[in-house]
């Protein structure tokens, strides 16, 4: 006789496509044609409002007595993304098993993991390209004397960001005196763009053929408007929200003023520490907005003003402003430069581009326990395009928008804001050599995969 309690970690799980056909099945359906020997008692009915479609997964049962939820703590920690707790405890309702605690933990706790695993694969990539491209524009400029100095430093920005980073660095690099890292950078992040898409859609066809997809099987299955046209209504959804009465002031003035606030902000505190320190004035504009904002964000929250502020909108308008400046550096290329230098950009392009597949393949098979694929394909178009590519990737695998990997991008963006300042840093440390740059690469790539392998690697299948 069997002392204790067991727990089963092999599972035969269904296939994803299949599970999800059932939210169109009634559930009384379901377990007529399984002899009803599957479904729940009547007693138990749904207490919330979901305003979505029910939902379908497989079961992760749980048996345990009447009041013990220890074997509920076990399978808290087991479950996977899209398993349906069932638990069975000898029909007592005098006890609750699960409480606060426990849905809070299911909440946060288990998306922070699925958080923290991309955010490594993602920050390796942003090191691996700061470092690795400084050294190779520095090695190609040695074949290509005639190449502008720091310009290897522009494949980071130009492919984390795409034009409007690379913009942000390149005119940095104006400021210091070196304007052609502007039209090179600017031809970086076309070029990544291409690669991205060319790439990303061969691996999304790679993957759906070997089964690594989690949602779809063909990727031929795809609503039109994923490619063009207009969105559906039911897809379409607001760039913002009016915070005030028109007949106080315009939304549209209000947001604007917040902005130019935080030009002015940044400006004035560069202006009061070089009183001090003159060194502070070879810092971008880039980074005087970075803290400016803060500066007008914080102080708004002090005196309770955050709900004036439309954080949706300001975003839309910032990516606005710089389509903006992104068109007018395009009309100013440097058409000349590029000719002559389009050997070293195009081996520059594709030797980044294919380390940043490897990272991002790779190290999401290997960190990522849930949606890995999905998780690689956002790493990998935003590695090499921007925000909007790696999307782009995933919805090819995922018509339905139901991956977690945009909101992983979402948290990581957010986490690792800081790393917008590298814009204006990087440009000033390559006036001095590779060093800093190069150092500061590789340290941040290393540490990534490093806590991804003590924390997150998967011990490969025997």
């Amino acid at each position: 006789m069997s002392v204790g309690k067991r727990i089963y970690l092999k599972r035969e799980l269904p296939d994803p496509e299949i599970v999800n056909q059932f939210k169109a099945i009634p559930a009384s359906n379901t377990a007529d044609v399984m002899g009803r020997s599957c479904a729940m008692n009547p007693r138990i009915r749904l207490v919330s409002k979901p305003k979505a479609q029910m939902m379908a997964g497989p079961a992760y049962t749980v048996k345990g007595r009447a009041g013990d939820n220890l074997a509920l703590h076990a399978a808290l920690n087991l479950c996977g993304e899209g398993d349906v707790l069932v638990v069975s405890n000898e029909e007592d309702n005098t006890r609750a098993l699960m409480g606060e605690v426990m849905m809070a933990y299911l909440k946060y706790t288990k998306k922070i993991v699925g958080f923290l695993d991309y955010i490594c694969v993602e920050q390796a990539i942003y090191g691996m390209q700061m470092c690795l491209g400084a050294g190779l524009g520095a090695a190609l400029a040695l074949l290509w004397p005639g190449l502008p100095l720091g310009w290897g430093s522009m494949g980071v920005f130009a492919f984390q960001g795409g034009h409007g980073n690379a913009g942000a660095a390149g005119q940095t690099y104006t400021e210091l005196g070196i304007p052609e890292n502007l039209s090179i950078g600017m031809v970086l992040a076309t070029f990544g763009l291409i690669v991205a898409m060319l790439a990303g859609m061969i691996m999304v066809n790679v993957g759906v053929r070997r089964g690594w997809s989690k949602f779809v099987r063909d990727p031929q299955k795809q609503p039109s408007w994923y490619y063009g046209g207009a969105l559906p209504e039911d897809k379409r959804s607001p760039i913002g929200q009016t915070v005030t009465s028109s007949i106080s002031i315009n939304h549209l003035a209000l947001q604007a003023g917040w902005l130019l606030a935080a030009v002015f902000a940044g400006r004035m505190l560069i202006q009061l520490v070089g009183l001090v320190w003159d060194g502070v004035s070879v810092l971008p504009t880039v980074i005087q907005g970075i803290l400016g904002g803060a500066i007008v964000w914080n102080a708004a929250r002090l005196v309770k003003l955050e709900h004036f502020i439309d954080v949706k909108f300001i975003h839309q308008m910032s990516g606005f402003l710089l389509e903006v400046v992104v068109l007018t550096a395009m009309a100013t290329l440097d058409l000349e430069l590029i000719s002559t230098f389009i050997i070293p950009i195009v081996v520059y392009t594709l030797i980044c581009s294919s380390v940043t597949l490897m990272i991002a393949f790779g190290g999401c098979k290997l960190f990522c326990r849930e949606e890995w694929f999905e998780k690689a394909l956002m790493a990998y178009g935003v590695g090499t395009g921007n925000t909007a590519t790696g999307l782009a990737l995933v919805r090819a695998v995922d018509p339905d928008s139901q991956s977690s990997a945009p909101d992983n991008h979402g948290v990581y963006s957010a986490v690792m804001c800081w790393k917008e300042a590298f814009a204006g840093l990087v440009p000033v440390w390559m006036m001095t050599g590779l060093g800093m740059t190069m150092g500061v690469g590789a340290i941040m790539c290393a540490v990534c995969l490093g806590v991804g392998f003590v924390l997150f690697a998967r011990p490969k299948k025997a």
